[in-house]
């Protein structure tokens, strides 16, 4: 059962909630859970990043009934977003979209888009924010995707903090150690300008690292411990 509500404190994790109806509770679990409303409108840079990325998979080698046809993709993946998350729409207007909803529409427009081989006319890292923008360099890693360029060719797995002369790179425990996906260029690059050091040259093109797990070190064949055999 939903019921509405205003919220009227929050504190930590502990938030005061106002029903908007007299509700017999008692018979109700004590578990609840919490839908917040994105009250921010969509920004001008999340709509023309949207559009563009269905306009890049319109115009991909993917085929099928949306070939070529923008509006196609728009509908099929506005639908396809409104399924996955219980909504009974989704829009990139100011008046009805949100930022939030934007900002995971357009990650879910990127997993499709890294997962089929699908050229980007923009680059990502210079158009998402925060845990976005991680989300996405997380994406690349698992689909072998230079994180700057978006080619799959040549791929490595990067360090992002300098591991040190007293450390080997193969032996080394890379479980959490924080890492991006480079071509081969982008990598030697990130290696060799030392007038950058890597701290500038992730800021340079706004990158943030992601912290490897299991996944990501079976794919780039490196070592880990577990936390288990660490005890």
């Amino acid at each position: 059962m939903e019921i509405a509500g205003k919220l009227l404190s929050k504190r930590d994790n502990v938030v005061t909630i106002e029903l908007n109806d007299d509700v017999d509770t008692q018979f109700y679990t004590d578990s609840v859970g919490l839908v917040f409303r994105d009250e921010r409108s969509i920004t001008a840079q999340q709509r023309k990043f949207a559009y563009a990325i269905m306009a890049d998979i319109a115009k991909s080698d993917i085929g099928g009934f949306w070939a070529g046809d923008n509006k196609a993709v728009e509908n099929y993946f506005k639908a396809q977003y409104c399924l996955d998350n219980d909504l009974d729409y989704m829009s990139l207007s100011t008046r009805l979209g949100n930022r939030t909803d934007a900002n995971e529409f357009i990650s879910m427009l990127l997993d499709f888009s890294l997962a089929h081989n699908v050229a980007l006319s923009r680059m990502p890292i210079n158009e998402l924010e925060g845990d976005f923008g991680r989300r996405f360099e997380y994406s690349c890693l698992l689909n072998k995707k230079c994180v700057i360029c978006g080619t799959s060719k040549g791929i490595e797995f990067a360090h992002c903090k300098a591991i040190g002369y007293t450390m080997s790179r193969k032996d080394m425990n890379h479980l959490g150690w924080p890492g991006m996906a480079l071509c081969h260029d982008h990598h030697i690059n990130q290696q060799h300008t030392t007038e950058w050091g890597i701290k500038k040259f992730m800021k340079h093109y706004h990158l943030q690292g992601v912290p490897v797990d299991e996944r990501i070190a079976k794919i780039y064949h490196l070592h880990i411990v577990k936390k288990e055999k660490l005890v």
